[in-house]
């Protein structure tokens, strides 16, 4: 059975993060970025609202934000298991960083494979808020926007233009802030 989860689990993300906006520029540089200290902790899913046919599954499953350097977050998935144990997946690992567009935070996700070493490998792009023990990240379906972007700049044009344009999100993924001590043997 934890095998099967797992590997639906895994398969959800894949499948899901195929159909997420990425392209070859982030929302912004790096070297703009900061960490915001309210970020880092452990999040638990909570709720997916779904706009396509992707049939996007809430999962159960924790999002461990953790400082990367000065300026980046490590964020690893870990799923929880039918006896309740929390597992670590090597395939859940990600890199990321926050840009902003006027009062929008972005989060700029690659995932931590071999293929970011050689510079192959895409940004997620995922406006979030955050708001008192919610974080809500919201995802735009790459299927709905017929856009190439070829700079830092197109990608924010078509952020400010499109933000708040629901009709080309695939979903909006919630978290709930969970309580540090419940990862105390982690």
């Amino acid at each position: 059975m934890k095998v099967i989860f797992a590997l639906l689990f895994f398969a959800s993300i894949l499948i899901t993060s195929c159909d997420d906006l990425s392209s070859p520029y982030p929302a912004g540089k790096v070297c703009s970025s900061y960490l915001d200290t309210n970020l880092i902790g452990y999040w638990e899913s909570v709720h997916v609202e779904n706009f396509t046919d992707s049939h996007l599954p809430l999962d159960t499953h924790i999002l461990a934000i953790m400082p990367y350097n000065k300026k980046e977050y490590l964020l690893q998935s870990m799923v929880i298991d039918d006896s309740g144990k929390i597992q670590i997946k090597e395939m859940g690992s990600y890199r990321g960083f926050i840009s902003t567009l006027g009062k929008q935070k972005i989060a700029n996700i690659q995932m931590l494979t071999p293929e970011v070493k050689y510079g192959k490998q895409e940004y997620l792009i995922y406006p979030f808020d955050l708001t008192g023990d919610t974080l809500t990240f919201f995802s735009f379906y790459s299927k709905n926007v017929n856009q190439e972007f070829k700079s830092i700049y197109d990608l924010r044009k078509f952020l400010k233009k499109n933000m708040n344009n629901r009709s080309l999100y695939s979903s909006i993924r919630k978290y709930k802030r969970k309580n540090d001590k419940t990862f105390k043997n982690l």
